[in-house]
């Protein structure tokens, strides 16, 4: 053995190391030997592979570790060169990397796009430009370019976010997560790919194996060194739902009526905007005021009109077709828009409005509902 050989196992000299080979070679050793041992029954005369030996002191030490047998001894084996190479720090930053991926606090994928690279190069010498224009001339290319994606490691975050009780069932439930609305925003991140873009970042939803969608804001890496063949991708999910849903909900607050659920004035004043700015006629408008609120909130409180503002409000519910605007404009008053409805159609909806009146007053007790309508 060498200098280096005495000073990595922590022996004062050569002696004390030979000495001591039973304290250097034992344990975990026993899998990379098993291996050296296939090797030689194999006639092969080398061999190189990563295991643990241990330093004198007890600390382990991983190690790289090569040996061949040398030409003029290759029918005896009586002469093996053997190097072995400490390789403990490099271990320990693979397991740093492998930590802090495993234990991310988002949904991390490691992914091959080796195939997809592979078909670009190849459509891009059949003469293909433009990728969209492709895509929409062949809607099946979508989904083999999906199909074309490797996934090669997730971490815990991706278990959790998904509802998968492990690695193997995420990998072969794939379909389920990544389904319907995300074809539409995966176009554009292959669009993004063909155009040369490295880095790219979107919104979208993706879906749990129980079936709940998961909105996702999702970053696109392509990893430094490896644009010529796409082979290493990190792609990050960060689980926005909760965010999605209030933002729903303020833009809920922000154009409804609380107490009704009908749109509200302002939502009533934008729509008129956007009528005016793209006119098709014929627009008809039915214009409600709630009969008799001052008296019911005078006599039986404020509780019982709000009650008989509602009532009103399922009526002009109830009345409405697919694309109507019900809204509430004022503290009695209601509108209903109907683009594309002549005056007979509203007329024959206002009367549709009068009888569900009457069908109301029926399963309701006082106060009375009354509608006046033009």
């Amino acid at each position: 053995v060498n200098r280096e050989t005495v000073n990595m196992f922590g022996a004062k000299d050569e002696a004390e190391l030979l000495a001591s080979l039973d304290r250097m070679f034992r344990d975990e050793m026993r899998a990379h030997w098993r291996s050296e041992l296939m090797a030689l029954w194999n006639g092969e005369l080398t061999w190189s592979g990563d295991g643990i030996n241990y330093r004198l002191d007890g600390e382990a030490l991983h190690i790289r570790l090569h040996w061949r047998i040398l030409p003029e001894c290759e029918s005896t084996w009586e002469c093996v060169l053997v190097s072995i190479e400490n390789i403990t720090a490099l271990k320990l930053a693979e397991r740093r990397f492998r930590d802090l991926f495993e234990h991310a606090p988002i949904s991390l994928w490691e992914e091959d796009y080796g195939a997809l690279k592979q078909e670009f190069d190849r459509l891009r010498a059949q003469g293909v430009v433009d990728l969209k224009a492709h895509l929409e001339s062949d809607p099946e290319a979508v989904r083999r370019f999906m199909g074309m994606i490797r996934v090669l490691d997730v971490n815990r975050k991706t278990l959790n976010m998904f509802e998968a009780k492990d690695k193997g069932a995420l990998l072969a439930n794939l379909d389920k997560v990544f389904r319907d609305e995300m074809h539409a925003h995966f176009v554009d991140e292959l669009v993004d790919m063909w155009n040369g873009k490295t880095y790219y970042e979107r919104e979208g939803i993706n879906y749990s194996l129980s079936g709940e969608p998961v909105n996702i804001q999702l970053h696109w890496t392509l990893m430094p060194g490896h644009e010529k063949d796409f082979d290493w991708v990190l792609v990050a999910l960060q689980d926005i739902t909760a965010r999605k849903k209030a933002e729903e909900y303020l833009r809920y607050l922000g154009t409804h009526d609380v107490m009704t659920g009908l749109y509200n004035r302002a939502f009533f004043e934008e729509t008129l905007l956007k009528l005016e700015s793209h006119r098709s006629d014929p627009v008809s408008f039915i214009i409600a005021d709630l009969n008799g609120l001052k008296t019911v909130n005078d006599s039986l409180g404020h509780q019982a009109g709000d009650k008989l503002i509602r009532r009103a409000a399922e009526v002009l519910t109830a009345s409405i077709e697919n694309g109507h605007i019900a809204a509430r404009i004022g503290g009695d008053e209601f509108i209903i828009i109907m683009a594309g409805v002549d005056e007979q159609t509203a007329n024959d909806i206002m009367k549709r409005i009068q009888s569900l009146v009457v069908m109301n007053n029926k399963y309701y007790r006082e106060p009375e509902l009354s509608l006046s309508l033009g």
